[in-house]
């Protein structure tokens, strides 16, 4: 159901609809969902967690993940 409402928010704006046409009322999951996918980004960046295997791996590497923090992302032996 919220992935069909977050691509009907989608749809408006690639068919030029403005953004206040979201016809969901104010402060519903529903409104926020085509906000969404109007805007094309997450609600709430707080909220979005990192796919299990990058979390994995950040955990491996104490939080830091090569290539990011300056550590060298290949070896060179």
């Amino acid at each position: 159901m919220i992935m069909e409402v977050i691509k009907q928010g989608a749809r408006a704006r690639t068919v030029g609809r403005p953004r206040d046409a979201c016809p969901y009322p104010a402060d519903s999951r529903e409104r926020r969902a085509w906000f969404e996918g109007f805007d094309g980004s997450a609600w709430d960046c707080g909220t979005r967690t990192p796919h299990p295997t990058v979390a994995l791996a950040a955990a491996s590497t104490g939080g830091r993940m090569a290539g990011l923090d300056g550590a060298p992302t290949l070896s060179h032996a």
